[in-house]
C-alpha cells in the first residue's frame, strides 16, 4: 500500500462532511445519508487496507508513514501534519471506519421521522465531522494533531448529544458533555506541558522520537517511578477520565442519551470513548515508568466498573442501563491497561465495540418499532415481533455477559486472568507488598456477574414475557405518533433491512471476535495470541511481566467467574420471566430500600456536584466576578473614564468651542508654527 494514500482515511468524511454542508437542505434523509455512509465505507475500504499490508508483513513492516506538510517549526520544534499507521493505529482505524460505516447506513432507515426531515442533512454532517475528528486523533503522529482530534470528538458530541437542542434537557445534556470534557481536557495539557518541558532541549511532541528519547533517556522524566514521570501520566490520565468516562468526571456519559440513538452507538462503541484509552495504549512507554499511576489508572477503572454496574441494575430506560454499561466495561479496559496488559485492554476496545454498537442499534431498533418508547416495563414479549432484532441483541448479551466462545469471553476473561496474575510491585499505589491485583480481581469479577444480571434484566423485560405495551409516547423531543399526541396501537414489527442488515453483521463480529487473539490453551495455527503478536512491536517499550503467575489457575479462577455469571442470569429469569410476579416483594426482602433508591437516583452524584461545584461556582460568578468585578471594577473603570472626559468637556468646553472661525483658524496656526519650529530645532 502506497503511505500516500494514509491521507485520504480522514480526508473522505471530512469531505462528506462538507459536501452534505453544502448541499444543506436541498439533501434529503436518502441522499445525505448515502453520501457519508459512501464517505466512511470508502475511509473503511483503506483502513482494512492499510490493516492487511501491516499484518500480511509479518512483522516486516512496523508501521506506514506519511507527512504532508510541515505545519508548526518554533525553536527547532517542528510539527507537521503527518499521519501514522502502526498495528496499533491500523487496528483502531478498522474500528472507527468498520463500525462506523454500519451505524451510518442503520442511520438511514432510522432518521426517517417527517419532524426531523429540515435537519438530516445536519445530522449525517455532524456525524461525518465526528469519524474524522476519531481518525484525526488516532492517526496523527504527534501530540498536537492528536489534540486537535480530541477536541473535535469533543465539539461533535456536543452538537450531536444536543442535535435536538430546542428541547432544553438534551441542549443541557450537550453542553454538560463538553464542559465536563474540557475538565479533563485542561489536565492532558497539563501534563502534556510538563512533558515538553521536562524534556528540555530534546522536547517533541512526535510520538515515535518521544518513545525513542524516553527509552533511551528515562532521566529526563526522573526515571522509572520518579515523582516527574507520576504526576505526568496521572495528569494525562485526568483527560482519558473525561473522554472515556472514568470516576470522577464519568456524569455526562450517561446523559449522552439525548442524541438520537446512533449517536449513542457511535459515542459509545467506535470512536470517542475509546480515546482515553488508546491515548494510554499509545503511551504505554510512558505509563509504564510510573507505577504509581498504573496502580491509580486500575485502581479507578476497577472502581468505575463497580460503581457504574451498581447503577444500571435499577434503571428501567433501555438506553440508560446501556449507557452505564458502557461506564462499567470502560473500566474493565482501564483495568486491562492499568495493569499492563495493554493487549487485553485493547482487545476489550475492539470487542466491546462490536457488541455495544449491536446493543445500542438493537436499542433503537426496539425504540423506533414502539414508536419511541424506551421504558423497558412499557415493552415484553418482542422476541416473537422482531425475530432478527431480538435475535442479534441476544448475540450480544451473550457477548457482553462473557458466555463461553463470544467476543466478550475471550477480552474479558484475559483482563480478569492478568489482573490476577500482576504483580504488585508494578501497582506501587499502595506499596510493592500490598495485594492490589488480587483484590482489583475480585473487584472485577464480582462486576462481571453484576453485568450478567442487569443485562439478562434488559434482555428479558424486553424480548421475553408478556407485551407490556399498546400505546405510543411522546419520544422526548416533540415528536409524537400522530397530530394530538396518541399512539396508534400498532403491533411493534420488525425494522428495515436498512436497519437490521447492520445488526447481522454486528452479530456475526460479536460471536467470531475473539477469533483475533485467541488464549494460549486453544491451540489454532495463526489465531492464538494473534492480536498479541500483531501488537507486540507497539508495546515492546512497555515491558509488564505476568511471569510470577500460577498458570495452573487461570482456568479455575475462568470456571468461577463463569459461575457467578450464570447464577446471575438464573437469578434474572427467575424473576423476570418465571416469576415476575414475585419481583417488589423480592425486592422488599432482599435489597434494602436505602441501596435500591441510591441504585434509582445514581447515587445522587450528579445533585452532589450540582450543590459541591456547580452552584458555588455559579454563585461565586455571579455575585462576586459579575457584579464586583465586572460591573463595578470593569465598568466601573470604563464609565468613569467616560464621565470624567465628559465633566472635562463641560467646565472646559466653553473656552475650546466659541464657535468662531478666526479663533479656531487662530489656534490652527498657532499650532502649526509650533510643530514646524519643533521639527527645524530637531534638526
Amino acid at each position: 500500500m502506497n503511505p500516500a494514500l494514509l491521507g485520504l482515511v480522514p480526508a473522505f468524511p471530512l469531505f462528506g462532511a462538507i459536501l452534505i454542508a453544502l448541499l444543506n437542505r436541498k439533501a434529503s434523509r436518502v441522499v445525505a445519508g448515502g453520501i457519508a455512509t459512501l464517505m466512511v465505507s470508502m475511509s473503511a475500504a483503506l483502513s482494512f487496507w492499510t490493516l492487511a499490508t501491516l499484518w500480511s508483513s509479518h512483522g516486516a513492516l512496523e508501521s506506514l508513514h506519511h507527512r504532508l506538510y510541515e505545519w508548526i517549526s518554533v525553536g527547532g520544534v517542528q510539527v507537521d501534519i503527518a499521519f501514522l499507521a502502526d498495528p496499533l493505529t491500523a487496528v483502531m482505524m478498522c474500528v472507527v471506519t468498520g463500525v462506523g460505516a454500519l451505524i451510518h447506513l442503520y442511520s438511514v432507515g432510522y432518521m426517517d421521522d417527517p419532524a426531523d426531515a429540515q435537519s438530516t442533512w445536519r445530522f449525517f454532517a455532524y456525524l461525518n465531522l465526528f469519524v474524522f475528528a476519531m481518525l484525526l486523533l488516532i492517526m496523527g503522529d504527534n501530540f498536537l494533531l492528536m489534540f486537535v482530534g480530541w477536541e473535535g470528538v469533543g465539539l461533535c458530541s456536543y452538537l450531536l448529544i444536543g442535535f435536538w437542542y430546542k428541547n432544553t434537557d438534551f441542549a443541557k445534556a450537550g453542553k454538560k458533555a463538553f464542559i465536563t470534557n474540557r475538565v479533563g481536557d485542561f489536565s492532558f495539557l497539563i501534563g502534556l506541558f510538563m512533558l515538553f518541558w521536562a524534556l528540555g532541549d530534546q522536547a517533541t511532541l512526535s510520538f515515535v522520537e518521544l518513545k525513542g528519547t524516553l527509552v533511551a533517556q528515562p532521566e529526563l522524566v526522573g526515571g522509572h517511578g520518579g515523582t516527574l514521570v507520576t504526576a505526568i501520566a496521572l495528569l494525562l490520565f485526568g483527560g482519558a477520565t473525561g473522554k472515556s468516562a472514568q470516576i470522577p468526571l464519568f456524569v455526562w456519559l450517561p446523559d449522552a442519551m439525548a442524541g438520537p440513538t446512533p449517536v449513542s452507538a457511535l459515542i459509545h462503541a467506535a470512536t470517542m470513548v475509546t480515546s482515553g484509552i488508546y491515548m494510554i495504549s499509545r503511551l504505554s512507554f510512558l505509563f509504564a515508568m510510573a507505577p504509581v499511576a498504573m496502580g491509580v489508572i486500575a485502581t479507578v477503572g476497577a472502581l468505575t466498573a463497580l460503581f457504574a454496574a451498581t447503577i444500571a441494575m435499577t434503571q428501567t430506560d433501555i438506553k440508560k442501563v446501556l449507557a452505564y454499561s458502557t461506564v462499567s466495561q470502560l473500566g474493565y479496559m482501564f483495568l486491562g491497561v492499568g495493569v499492563g496488559a495493554f493487549t487485553a485492554g485493547f482487545f476489550h476496545v475492539v470487542t466491546h465495540a462490536f457488541f455495544k454498537a449491536l446493543l445500542f442499534l438493537g436499542a433503537g431498533a426496539v425504540i423506533h418499532a414502539m414508536h419511541h418508547e424506551q421504558d423497558m416495563r412499557k415493552m415484553g414479549g418482542l422476541l416473537s415481533k422482531m425475530k432478527i432484532t431480538g435475535g442479534t441483541m441476544l448475540v450480544a448479551w451473550l457477548a457482553i455477559i462473557g458466555f463461553p466462545g463470544t467476543s466478550g469471553f475471550f477480552s474479558k476473561d484475559e483482563i480478569l486472568w492478568l489482573t490476577f496474575a500482576a504483580d504488585p510491585a508494578q501497582l506501587a499505589l499502595f506499596g510493592p507488598e500490598f495485594p492490589l491485583p488480587k483484590l482489583l480481581w475480585i473487584i472485577g469479577a464480582i462486576t462481571a456477574a453484576m453485568t450478567a444480571f442487569y443485562m439478562s434484566r434488559l434482555v428479558f423485560m424486553t424480548f421475553f414475557g408478556a407485551h407490556r405495551g399498546g400505546h405510543g409516547h411522546d419520544d422526548g423531543h416533540g415528536h409524537h405518533d400522530d397530530a394530538h399526541g396518541h399512539g396508534h396501537g400498532h403491533t411493534p414489527h420488525e425494522v428495515s433491512p436498512l436497519m437490521w442488515a447492520p445488526l447481522a453483521v454486528l452479530a456475526l463480529l460479536s460471536l467470531g471476535g475473539g477469533l483475533l487473539n485467541l488464549p494460549h490453551w486453544i491451540h489454532v495455527e495463526g489465531l492464538t495470541g494473534a492480536l498479541h503478536h500483531f501488537l507486540e512491536p507497539v508495546f515492546a517499550a512497555a515491558p509488564m511481566s505476568f511471569d510470577g503467575a500460577d498458570s495452573s489457575l487461570e482456568l479455575p479462577l475462568m470456571g468461577l467467574t463463569l459461575l457467578m455469571i450464570l447464577t446471575s442470569v438464573f437469578i434474572a429469569w427467575y424473576l423476570y420471566v418465571r416469576n415476575p410476579g414475585d419481583l417488589v416483594q423480592t425486592k422488599d426482602e432482599l435489597v434494602p430500600d436505602l441501596l435500591y433508591r441510591g441504585s434509582l437516583h445514581k447515587w445522587w452524584v450528579d445533585e452532589l456536584y450540582e450543590a459541591t461545584l456547580i452552584k458555588p461556582i455559579v454563585l461565586v460568578s455571579r455575585q462576586v466576578l459579575w457584579a464586583v468585578v465586572d460591573a463595578e471594577l470593569v465598568d466601573g473603570a470604563v464609565n468613569g473614564a467616560a464621565k470624567a472626559m465628559r465633566r472635562i468637556s463641560e467646565v472646559y468646553g466653553e473656552l475650546a468651542q466659541t464657535g468662531r472661525v478666526q479663533t479656531y483658524a487662530m489656534v490652527l496656526a498657532a499650532g502649526t508654527a509650533v510643530i514646524v519650529f519643533a521639527f527645524a530645532v530637531g534638526g
